[in-house]
């Protein structure tokens, strides 16, 4: 969010740029830290599969939570209570998370490709991190998920309503931290 704004504030002064070129120069220009751009692609990634999983659950029905034991309210809690605490992002809450979610579609989705937005800075950290190990091994591991979903969401958007028999599930195959989606024939 914090280098979209960066990015939108220099838009007037780069109107003959492509946007691409645009971000590059705003993370040049205001020197974004390597480790800001990584906490960036965690938040792509994140926000690619919250906006993906509830497009799943609002166009085809799939992953819905009902339980006897924890609402969708209590569930939220539960996992955001310590970013609550610290107001991360600010004035985030339960309704705000559930209206944001509700009007997810795959169109909309696709046009705003989070999961692309995460490859394209992935890419552009591999250099910043060549000597350290770690760091360079997360990068890569971020960039197969970005680019595995951006795959997983285009198939499922183009042919998720003309062909019924797809389903799509999750698997922590290339990251800990960040499911990758798979889309089979059932």
């Amino acid at each position: 969010m914090h280098l979209r704004m960066i990015t939108s504030n220099e838009t007037g002064k780069r109107k003959g740029k492509k946007k691409k070129e645009s971000v590059k120069d705003a993370a040049r220009d205001h020197s974004i830290p390597p480790a800001v751009l990584l906490l960036q692609c965690h938040i792509y990634l994140a926000e690619g599969l919250t906006l993906m999983i509830a497009a799943l659950r609002n166009e085809h029905g799939s992953f819905q939570c009902r339980g006897p034991f924890n609402t969708e309210q209590e569930r939220f809690i539960q996992h955001f209570e310590l970013l609550q605490r610290a107001s991360i992002p600010d004035h985030i809450s339960y309704y705000s998370f559930r209206d944001y979610t509700t009007h997810a579609q795959f169109d909309s989705l696709v046009m705003c490709n989070y999961f692309k937005e995460a490859q394209r800075i992935a890419k552009e950290l591999r250099s910043s991190f060549s000597n350290d190990a770690n760091k360079l091994t997360e990068v890569r591991h971020i960039e197969q998920v970005a680019e595995h979903n951006g795959i997983a969401l285009n198939l499922v958007s183009q042919l998720g309503s003309l062909d019924p028999s797809l389903k799509v599930s999750f698997e922590f195959n290339h990251h800990p931290h960040f499911a990758t989606a798979v889309v089979k024939r059932s």
